[in-house]
């Protein structure tokens, strides 16, 4: 049977089913049953047992409290919910059990505190409500109290979903559960990894008056959203659910951005990974476009920084203002040095004030803020220097809080303890009660004092301390060599291996004089600092938007610090299509190493650039280059370029790169197709598209045909479109689709030798070089001649065959013949037979070599397959079965 503290945990399991219940039993948080089980496993802590000698012995594990933040964050971490349970200090009258309460139920997504998310990063809240075809979503910063918000209608809503999912990368998403269900959502979802996804039942009507209740204000228009009333329920359904974590009437919701598509570039799921905005291919932040370009002095700056990265502005006004603001820093370099000192000491007072709106903040924290406001006006006289209208305008209120941080300094001492319950924090004269509790303290302590002194005189024991633990108070300890010495009115307390511990009725009363003036008098600090606290929180609001200003100056010093170091230039935003680069470097990787300038030009009779030239020449760096300073251009930083015009762009789509997603069933054809039929529907004529290498995962002439088909359609959209292909055929369409152009990165050869220039010119690409290419990368020499005697072969073969296919459409498409007739299948069983095929349409073979039966059995097996019916498991068996036909045959190919 259950214990009655037993009953305590089922009773609040019930209510929190979804959670890890951490229960407070004296110095431990305790977990039983399958918490206990997934916390030893998730967390490496001890599973034991509670009543081991019963039939039925509970598993139990537990973490001592004084760590207990440690093992939080590796539980929020691994993705699981805790429900912390408190237990009161004493028992009261006439109870034999002490009571235990829920303070706090943590989510991934549901953090603020610095210990628990770290201080760079955000665990950020997502919420989606659905109705009909309409779709409202909101990503809330409980460490900030921020939140954007939107909606999307119609057929491709769940698709712009995934979208958003991605740019903020949430750790965890609320929905109700009739919502939950629906399929398209569920499918979504299930594929976003790292998102832990959560229920919470809000009426739609009660969602409207949380957020009012948030906001506290008595309706919503003056936020004028008539016209997205989906996105204030989704608002006003995570600020619910962020109150029952909290265990709060309200969360400090201070800022709603409502996102449209007029406001903000457009950066899609597939281009923030390709183009390694945040993090690189490979999941890490180094190498990412933010690394490269941080140089932010604060972390409220550097969360920042990677927003208007995320999101760039469309406004031509707005972004010439930060391009102005920075251009004015840079001229300024003693300026823009002490700008960078003084934010280098601010602390992240975007998170102090979320901590001060919970009612959160320490004696540490209030003497933080005092710090950062302290440095203001240094920081104001900085920015008033010059005459740049946008850094004039962040001058503005800096110095409103002066009264706040005068009344921190007159209240609070300059060192604080970690806790508020301790004492300690307040100067002297702030309290006459305090004061006298204190002198009393005082007192009594030079009391313990002139005894100890006394006593070691009078006993002759120079050893003899008197001393204090909470256990046994105030005592006189003597050590063992000394107890001879006691005198008669020393009553023994304690004895110890080396010495004993014993008082006396007047240090007992002692004792009590001054305990008890500590307690009162850290009881009146604790009270006296909850005002002082209530007293500054009536200033969060101010305080935020002291936050967001210092942020935005911290990222247009981190602009012109980086700017000014690269030597980067200011770009020239237009209203138009054009986007002319002249000297424009990749803003990541000039960083690493010596990086070959190139120019770009795109405007209206440029639309369409046909990019071709041998692999590793540079083609994908010169495409993601061009992107990559459109969004930093218009996010407002200078750029890695000579000279930059810069038409704005309202979105940017690319197709970058070979992979598939077997999670999803898809194979690299797939994914590719899928990707480009996301681009063509939903590019605009003032859309930049990055097309790599189209139709690479399907066979020649299937992958020419998307290549063309795609080419055709993007060119009908009328976007600037950089298309980069191995199909040299395409190059022969420049005559026949308006605004296309052919151009090809350039490249030295001298004889079998190959030099690659990493500059783009003008016209087509007369040869892939992919032997030369293969040599370069370290393929043997006899598998680079062999390959050379192959291609030779191949080309007069299909010289030879065109003469008789000119008839057929594809001929008359691509002007090329079926490279490959040499391999149909009854030729490779012949060979496989022993057949001598030295008929003129045979390739040559390897010298010294011929065409082992294993092999031409292999080609006869491969030529079976259609590849484009194969799943990832099949291709994966196809290729140990051609492993295993052609084992021991080819070791050359590994010398």
């Amino acid at each position: 049977m259950a214990s009655t503290m037993m009953e305590q945990f089922h009773a609040i399991k019930e209510e929190h089913p979804d959670t890890v219940l951490f229960f407070r039993m004296g110095d431990f948080y305790e977990m039983f049953h399958d918490d206990a089980i997934l916390a030893s496993e998730v967390l490496g802590i001890t599973l034991t047992s509670r009543d081991k000698s019963s039939d039925n012995p509970i598993p139990m594990a537990g973490v001592p409290w004084h760590s207990v933040e440690t093992y939080l964050a590796r539980m929020l971490k691994a993705g699981y919910k805790v429900t912390l349970c408190e237990q009161e200090e004493e028992l009261r009258p006439g109870q034999k059990l002490l009571q235990r309460v829920v303070t706090r139920v943590y989510t991934p997504g549901s953090l603020y505190e610095e210990s628990l998310i770290g201080e760079e990063a955000s665990a950020l809240l997502s919420a989606v409500v659905l109705q009909g075809q309409g779709l409202g979503w909101a990503v809330i910063d409980p460490s900030t109290g921020r939140a954007w918000s939107g909606e999307f209608e119609g057929a491709h809503r769940f698709e712009r979903l995934g979208d958003e999912l991605l740019r903020w990368a949430p750790r965890e998403l609320v929905m109700c559960r009739n919502d939950a269900a629906h399929e398209s959502l569920a499918a979504l979802l299930a594929a976003v990894d790292g998102l832990t996804l959560s229920t919470h039942e809000l009426p739609r009507k009660a969602r409207l008056e949380a957020l009012k209740d948030v906001l506290e204000v008595g309706d919503l228009g003056h936020l004028d959203l008539d016209a997205q009333p989906l996105a204030m329920e989704a608002c006003g359904f995570a600020t619910s659910y962020l109150s029952r974590l909290h265990l709060t009437a309200t969360v400090p919701l201070r800022e709603i951005e409502f996102t449209e598509d007029s406001r903000h570039m457009l950066l899609d799921e597939t281009t923030l990974r390709n183009l390694e905005v945040t993090h690189t291919l490979a999941g890490e932040k180094q190498g990412s476009l933010l690394a490269a370009i941080d140089a932010t002095r604060t972390w409220m700056g550097r969360r920042m920084l990677r927003e208007w990265l995320l999101m760039p502005l469309l406004d031509r006004e707005t972004i010439a203002r930060r391009h102005g603001a920075v251009a004015s820093l840079i001229n300024a370099n003693r300026r823009l040095r002490e700008l960078r000192e003084v934010l280098k000491g601010c602390r992240d007072l975007e998170r102090l004030s979320t901590r001060l709106a919970y009612g959160r903040a320490n004696g540490r924290d209030l003497q933080a803020i005092a710090d950062c406001l302290a440095r203001m006006p240094s920081l104001h006289s900085l920015l008033t220097e010059g005459s740049d209208e946008l850094l004039l305008e962040c001058a503005d209120g800096l110095l409103e809080l002066e009264e706040v941080r005068e009344l921190i300094a007159d209240a609070l001492l300059d060192e604080q303890p970690s806790t508020i319950r301790d004492g300690d924090m307040f100067r002297d004269g702030w309290s006459q009660d305090l004061d006298g509790h204190r002198k009393k303290v005082a007192e009594g302590k030079e009391w313990l004092a002139n005894l100890q002194a006394s006593e070691r005189e009078r006993l002759d024991i120079p050893s003899l301390k008197v001393k204090f633990n909470r256990q046994f108070g105030y005592h006189i300890e003597i050590t063992n060599t000394h107890l001879d010495k006691v005198p008669e009115d020393y009553i023994r307390k304690q004895t110890m291996v080396n010495a004993e511990r014993f008082f006396t009725d007047e240090l007992n009363e002692k004792e009590e004089l001054i305990l008890t003036a500590a307690a009162r008098g850290n009881e009146l600090e604790y009270g006296l600092f909850r005002d002082l606290r209530d007293q500054i929180r009536t200033h969060c609001a101010t305080l935020s938007q002291l936050a967001r200003t210092l942020a935005s100056v911290d990222v247009l010093c981190s602009f012109a610090h980086h700017g000014r170091r690269m030597g980067w230039t200011r770009p020239e935003v237009l209203d138009d299509d054009r986007l002319d680069i002249r000297g424009g470097r990749h803003p990541v990787l000039e960083s690493m190493s010596t990086f070959v300038p190139n120019d770009l030009s795109l405007d209206s009779n440029r639309r369409f650039l046909m990019l071709t030239g041998p692999n590793m020449g540079g083609k994908s760096t010169y495409l993601r280059q061009a992107a990559l300073i459109s969004i930093l251009a218009q996010a407002g930083s200078f750029v890695p370029a000579d000279r930059a015009r810069v038409g704005v762009v309202d979105r940017v789509f690319t197709r970058v790169g070979a992979h598939d997603d077997i999670r999803r069933g898809r194979s690299t054809f797939m994914v590719e197709m899928i990707e480009v039929a996301h681009i063509l529907r939903r590019a605009t004529p003032r859309s930049l598209v990055l097309l790599d290498e189209i139709g690479r995962g399907t066979s020649t002439f299937d992958g020419l045909a998307i290549a063309w088909a795609t080419e055709d359609v993007a060119s009908r959209v009328g976007c600037r479109c950089l298309f980069a292909t191995h199909y040299h055929q395409l190059t022969g369409l420049e005559s026949e689709i308006d605004g296309m152009v052919n151009v090809h990165v350039q490249v030295a050869q001298k004889g079998d030798e190959l030099r690659f220039l990493y500059t783009v010119a003008d016209g087509p690409c007369d040869d892939s070089y992919g032997v030369q290419v293969a040599a370069l990368a370290g393929l043997p020499a006899h598998v680079v001649e062999r390959a050379r005697d192959l291609l030779l072969f191949l080309e007069q073969h299909a010289q030879g065959a065109r003469a008789g296919e000119e008839g057929t459409p594809l001929a008359r498409q691509t002007g090329q013949s079926s490279l490959f007739g040499w391999m149909l299948p009854e030729r490779a069983a012949a060979a496989a037979e022993g057949a001598e095929g030295d008929d003129e349409t045979s390739p040559p073979e390897p010298k010294g070599a011929r065409l082992e039966p294993t092999e031409a059995a292999a080609l006869a097996r491969l030529a079976e397959v259609d590849p484009d019916a194969l799943s990832p498991r099949e291709a994966m068996d196809l290729i140990y079965e051609l492993h295993g036909i052609l084992r021991g045959q080819h070791e050359w190919l590994e010398e």
